[in-house]
């Protein structure tokens, strides 16, 4: 089996190396199999088995329990780090968490830590001679959860020094990319069980596959671009049944990943596509059409929209932030749109269109809002926007802002809350322009974020 899922890895590979768009598969994470528990191996047997395990117990605190394993024979050490600390409401702020260990998590933990380094636990893992595996295995609460393995060090080396090893995905649990590497996590769906874990929230809600055949398609391709001066990266997501003919063109959402993602972000770590197919299957969302782009540079830098005038206009170079290319605009509206427009059947209407960006790209949200409000219907900002000096940089008395929906989305443990969304919501209050917003219990972290997407699709959109 692993030597077919290397294969087909290795076949993936070279055909995003070479062809200009490819359909990824939708397939790429570990889940419970909904029968597997602890009674149904030996020791002898579970000692032998190579991939990453979910299972059911009742010995584990939350009903379930992981088993991560990485083969490395002649590895001198190797951990695994993953999102997956917890906290009590009580113990809980924007500076501070409890930082449970899942080995030491009770019915009534959320997920939750703080951006205080280290903000995921890492754990040395045990290498099993015999198989040349390392395994290790924790108590997990309901939820997708990004982990992945720190590979190499000495025993000397701190268990959460990064610098000591090379960070990477699960090899056997590749993560959806659009090249072998982009991404360093992977991801795991447990299940959330009604009894032993009813005090604390259910992460899973619309993220598990559908199993009757109702999924869309996830594709990965580059966009030629002469502004950034490279073929740019994008993720597409084409819902089930989806129909290049249909009379009616597709509404369309552009949604930005953060600082430190990539294109794939929202389709992998996001679990976009698993949320989309239930959300549309359920009657919950319309049909849509949704490209997460690239926002980096090779070398790391972004390019987003940077500064704009009083009056929304991009700023020139010369004045923009260090790090930060403003050619963004010009990729976006005159390329990327009419690109999507050229070659998918989407709305060129502007009202059905929406703009959303979690972390950095929610600054990059509210940043395209000012720039030209009326090219989007809809903006969605996501644990960022603006900071206090929102109303002198910018004119936000323009008639045309009160035009598209606007709405926010925080985690209420999030900094950001306060030193970003809440200064934008007073500058758009005493400027009468009209936003919601969803606020949920987490901070900067993908879990808010999938909730959060769950909230723009089902209450913001197109209504």
């Amino acid at each position: 089996m692993f030597k077919k899922l290397m294969i087909a890895c290795l076949m993936l590979t070279m055909f995003a190396t070479f062809a200009h768009a490819f359909e990824a598969s939708r397939d790429l994470y570990i889940m419970w199999d909904g029968k597997l528990t602890d009674n149904d191996f030996t020791a002898q047997e579970f000692a032998s088995w190579t991939k990453t395990t979910v299972y059911a117990s009742e010995k584990s605190p939350t009903g379930y329990y992981v088993t991560f394993r990485f083969h490395g024979p002649n590895e001198t050490r190797v951990r695994v780090a993953g999102e997956w600390y917890y906290s009590e409401e009580i113990y809980s702020s924007q500076h501070s968490a409890a930082k449970i260990h899942p080995n030491d998590w009770y019915n009534g933990c959320i997920i939750h830590t703080d951006d205080v380094f280290p903000i995921r636990p890492f754990n040395d893992m045990e290498l099993n001679i015999a198989t040349g595996y390392w395994a290790y295995t924790i108590p997990l609460a309901s939820g997708t959860y990004c982990y992945q393995f720190l590979v190499g060090g000495t025993a000397s080396d701190p268990v959460d020094d990064m610098t000591s090893g090379k960070l990477m995905s699960d090899p056997q649990n590749l993560p959806a990319e659009r090249e072998l590497g982009i991404e360093t996590y992977s991801q795991v769906l447990v299940p959330y069980h009604p009894v032993k874990q009813s005090l604390s929230p259910n992460y899973t809600f619309h993220q598990y596959p559908r199993t009757d055949g109702r999924i869309g398609t996830l594709i990965f391709e580059t966009v030629p671009s002469a502004s950034l001066s490279f073929d740019n990266g994008i993720g597409v997501y084409l819902p089930y049944g989806y129909d290049r003919n249909r009379a009616e063109p597709y509404p369309i959402l552009y949604i930005s990943h953060g600082s430190a993602g990539f294109e794939s972000n929202w389709m992998s770590q996001g679990m976009l596509p698993n949320i989309s197919d239930n959300l549309i299957a359920e009657g919950l969302m319309a049909p849509m059409i949704v490209v997460s782009p690239n926002m980096r540079h090779a070398n790391g830098d972004w390019f987003d929209l940077a500064n704009v005038d009083r009056m929304g206009m991009p700023l020139p170079p010369a004045v923009e932030r260090p790090g930060i290319s403003g050619n963004f605009y010009t990729y976006l509206m005159g390329e990327l749109i009419p690109y999507m427009e050229s070659n998918y059947n989407v709305t060129k209407d502007p009202a059905r269109r929406a703009y959303a960006g979690l972390s950095r790209g929610g600054r990059l949200t509210f940043a395209m809002f000012a720039a030209n409000p009326t090219a989007f219907g809809y903006y969605y900002m996501m644990s960022s926007a603006n900071d206090s000096q929102i109303s002198a940089n910018y004119d936000l008395t323009r008639p045309e802002l009160k035009l598209p929906t606007m709405a926010f989305g925080v985690g209420i443990f999030d900094r950001a809350l306060f030193s970003s969304i809440h200064p934008t919501q007073q500058a758009f209050s005493r400027n009468n322009i009209i936003f919601t917003t969803k606020y949920t219990k987490g901070a900067h972290r993908w879990h808010v974020w999938r909730e959060l997407y769950v909230d723009l699709c089902t209450r913001v959109l197109w209504k």
